[in-house]
């Protein structure tokens, strides 16, 4: 069993975070004022149909445990645990967004269909989850886009810091045209090492950047709860 391991790109990330005084922008350690919704069941036999489950086996199989729509912290992950989760299944109909920290934090990946999770590069390594309705608005992450009017590739992350121009973030160094800034949160974009004299622009909404005059130019970020 793996456990996730932040390495030395993460911790010049906490050090960029320290240096504007930001650290629980970098631990991820803001958490939600909405209530959880109860638990699913462990059981693969009586688990809703409704419910996104986490397996601890890449086929789907092995211990699991399902989550109906709602917010689910690292201490409502009991029976799953943590880092273990290494597929996921997804009803119809629904999103699930999974978080690299607990309480919402960091890494993000958006699901919305089974998925082997080692294939898709999250393997062992979820510590919180969102369960939504796939048609409602993404409320839980910062989404980044390659172009403007928020098309073309994308990567979400949650309350967290991360420097693009170092593993394993560098293919959107200088890339980013546009940002979806749910309600409640507040991305410092920067054209540098962020909490250095660097050009820095401060988000609390949807955004292109080129009007900002800061298309493509995005090295690093901090994503903060209002």
């Amino acid at each position: 069993m793996k456990t996730k391991e932040l390495g030395n790109t993460l911790g010049l990330v906490v050090c960029a975070g320290a240096a504007l005084g930001l650290f629980t922008a970098c631990s991820g350690a803001d958490v939600s004022d909405e209530p959880l919704e109860e638990l699913g069941t462990a059981s693969s036999e009586i688990i809703a149909a409704s419910e996104v489950v986490l397996h601890d086996l890449s086929n789907f199989s092995g211990a699991s445990q399902g989550f109906g729509i709602g917010r689910y912290t690292l201490a409502d992950m009991a029976i799953i645990g943590d880092n273990t989760a290494s597929a996921i299944t997804v009803p119809a109909g629904l999103r699930a967004t999974a978080f690299f920290g607990d309480n919402f934090g960091w890494d993000v990946r958006v699901f919305t269909s089974d998925t082997d999770l080692a294939a898709a590069g999250f393997d062992n390594t979820i510590s919180s989850l969102v369960v939504a309705h796939a048609s409602d608005p993404q409320l839980d992450a910062v989404t980044f886009y390659e172009n403007a009017n928020f098309s073309g590739d994308s990567f979400a992350f949650g309350v967290g810091a991360a420097l693009l121009f170092a593993s394993p973030w560098t293919a959107w160094d200088l890339r980013i045209s546009s940002v979806r800034v749910p309600p409640g949160f507040k991305v410092t974009i920067s054209d540098g090492w962020i909490g250095y004299p660097t050009n820095t622009r401060v988000l609390t909404a949807d955004a292109n950047l080129a009007p900002l005059s800061f298309d493509n130019k995005v090295r690093s970020f901090i994503i903060e709860r209002l």
